[in-house]
């Protein structure tokens, strides 16, 4: 930690100015790999904020915003300084308590800056005043999420973006007043109500997300919220399907976890973002991207559902516990699918769920994992797919009856108190009847999942059958039920068997003949086998193309055609990649092998016609191409818009133009 005393006494020394700003390089690391909201803070000052006072104006010209903050705060230690979060790309001008200056340094290795208050004499609670400015326009490409951002024709400024100076993120929450100038003829969505000529909260929370700019409301009352869409582009048609979608997604959490902390929602269209989708109390933002008929709405489920995980019910520390934000986000949006869908569909979100909690799987933990930056595949796939897995499966090892008992006692005892992954713990035990602590300590302390493999014999027997056998997996403190699906004639009949260590001997009972034994078929515990590990690589495949890194996208197609040579969809992926590589010749041959494959899913016949034939329109083989466009076409299969695709491409030819895509 930076101690300020012995900095002062140099300063003194040496006759520095009162007011000093030391920026440190990126490279002199402290948790680089880290981000803010969960580097280790247990040395930091400790703070209670009670209210911030927020008075920012935006220059859209300029991409620049300049911000005055008064921050009431009480001292919870003997520490003689004070440390707020803010974005290294804002700098700080001045600092004052009561009128007299503070003394401060400013560290651009983790965005937070240090204010001196040795020479203070506080009474009651101090306020800070702190001014700054700075440029907000990240670069074109930029990978790590633009959380805070100001340009010509709108604004949007996350809670997440430390546009503010704030005590570490979701770790203190406090009331705030905030006023924004803007441009006049812009509109201003926050997340807290109006109040005179800006916002005020009516209660402590994680408060300070607001956007600006042309927007165009709409208005649509679910049974449990009134939801306000705010679109720059966004026609009424896709707006009216968003909003009516979110609602039914609001209005299942509320039944599920109780009131949110706001019952008024707003969805803002934003421009210039790069991420899926962001939350804040009562406001759900989403890039212009996605303001689109066939909108992620399991993106969408996942990020209403943190209107509850953490801004209702947050946790000791965003690091170890942040399976309990995200996860949590992750599997509530998984039980809306298994209320709202049909069991098949409902199954094809867990199976994704599966995979990409699968993707990353190593030797590190969840709890070690929640330390990652947040918007990393590693951390996607370790804390909130994986995380949700825990869940899924504590809900099967306890039973449903338990676990809604559970979730129900865990959102009512910690709305107020910060939950931890200790006090989950041992109220699923309580709840249980049993302590749990071995499958706490199997899935979030460790790591590694169990591959299945069985041994069996079918006995006949007087009143049926019988089915003695062993099960197999590599994992000696593995503990944990599995279900058996034992398939017959009839209808298939179910046995729970509780599998210990390496080897564990099991009998399953029947009434009619059984024909085949599956193992875990619906999914309910994170586990490897040869077509999970298939749509694992071509996942991790997927991931490394969406960054553009193609050859290593390829290396993972390839390892999941090698173990499976009919793979349709690892085959269409590899052609994808070669495309975008440029390498046309080997691409077409990928796209036909596709079309010679298992054809699974459906979707990939017509896209691999389609795109066969822009490739042939890039050769200039016009014959060609057409014969592939009325191919798609006569599938009749309608998947991310193929028919107009192909209809388009029958009337004219297909031409690149700057970046490469397909389909």
């Amino acid at each position: 930690m930076r101690h300020l005393s012995l900095s002062l006494l140099i300063a003194a020394l040496l006759a520095v100015l009162p007011v000093f700003v030391v920026p440190m390089s990126a490279q002199q690391s402290r948790g680089v790999q880290q981000q803010a909201a969960q580097d280790d803070q247990s040395d930091r000052p400790k703070i209670d904020v009670e209210s911030y006072a927020v008075d920012v104006t935006l220059a859209p010209q300029e991409h620049r915003l300049a911000g005055k903050a008064d921050i009431r705060f009480k001292q919870l230690d003997r520490k003689t300084y004070a440390t707020f979060d803010l974005d290294r790309r804002l700098r700080v001008d001045r600092a004052s308590i009561g009128g007299a200056q503070v003394r401060f340094r400013q560290f651009d290795v983790d965005s937070t800056v240090e204010f001196d208050l040795s020479n203070q004499q506080f009474n009651s609670s101090p306020v800070l005043h702190v001014e700054y400015s700075g440029v907000l326009d990240p670069d074109e490409g930029r990978h790590e999420p633009v959380l805070a951002r100001v340009s010509e024709n709108s604004a949007f400024l996350l809670y997440e973006g430390r546009w503010f100076p704030t005590n570490g993120l979701y770790r203190d929450k406090a009331d705030m007043r905030l006023k924004v100038n803007a441009p006049p003829e812009w509109t201003l969505v926050s997340d807290m109500a109006k109040s005179g000529d800006g916002f005020a909260s009516g209660q402590p929370s994680y408060w300070g997300t607001v956007a600006a700019g042309k927007y165009t409301a709409t208005n649509y009352k679910s049974e449990k919220a009134d939801i306000s869409v705010h679109a720059l582009k966004g026609t009424p048609d896709i707006v009216k399907s968003m909003a009516e979608s979110v609602g039914k997604v609001f209005d299942f959490y509320t039944q599920k976890f109780g009131p949110p902390p706001s019952p008024n929602f707003h969805i803002v269209e934003v421009e210039g973002a790069n991420w899926s989708a962001q939350g804040s109390v009562g406001m759900l933002l989403l890039p212009s991207s996605q303001i689109r008929r066939d909108f992620d709405i399991a993106a969408l489920a996942a990020t209403v559902a943190h209107q509850w995980f953490p801004l209702k019910i947050g946790v000791k520390d965003p690091g170890a516990d942040a399976w309990l934000v995200d996860g949590m986000a992750e599997f509530a949006s998984l039980m809306y699918f298994e209320q709202t869908l049909s069991p098949a569909e409902a199954q094809e979100h867990i199976n994704k769920a599966l995979v990409k909690a699968l993707a990353y799987e190593g030797n590190t933990s969840i709890r070690q994992a929640g330390g990652l930056e947040k918007d990393t595949p590693e951390y996607r796939s370790l804390v909130e797919y994986k995380g949700a897995y825990v869940l899924r499966m504590l809900r099967w090892v306890i039973g449903d009856d338990n676990f809604n008992k559970l979730l129900s006692r865990y959102v009512q005892q910690f709305e107020n108190t910060p939950a931890s992954t200790d006090a989950f713990e041992k109220l699923a035990s309580e709840v249980a009847g049993g302590d749990l602590g071995y499958f706490f300590d199997q899935w979030l302390n460790g790591s590694g999942v169990p591959e299945f493999k069985l041994e069996y014999t079918v006995f006949r027997q007087k009143n049926g059958y019988k089915v003695l056998g062993q099960v197999k997996q590599d994992l000696d403190l593995f503990k944990m039920p599995v279900e058996f699906q034992v398939q017959t004639d009839g209808d298939p009949e179910y046995a729970r068997v509780e599998v210990v260590g390496e080897s564990s001997e099991f009998e399953v009972k029947t009434d009619r003949k059984p024909k085949a034994l599956v193992i875990d078929p619906k999914e309910k515990i994170l586990r490897m086998s040869p077509d999970i590990r298939i749509s694992v690589l071509i996942n991790r495949g997927e991931e490394f193309a969406n960054d553009g890194k193609y050859n290593d996208a390829i290396d993972q197609y390839q390892k999941a055609v090698d173990i499976d040579s009919h793979n349709s969809l690892g085959l269409f992926r590899m052609g994808e990649a070669l495309f975008e590589l440029g390498n046309l010749q080997a691409a077409s041959g990928m796209f036909q092998e596709a079309l010679n494959g298992d054809l699974k899913p459906k979707w990939v016949e017509v896209w691999a016609y389609i795109n066969r034939g822009k490739i042939f329109d890039i050769r200039g083989q016009r014959d060609r191409a057409v014969t592939e466009y009325q191919k798609a076409a006569n599938t009749g299969d309608d998947s991310y818009g193929a028919q107009a695709e192909a209809e388009k491409y029958v009337k004219e030819p297909f031409r690149r133009s700057g970046k490469t895509t397909i389909g």
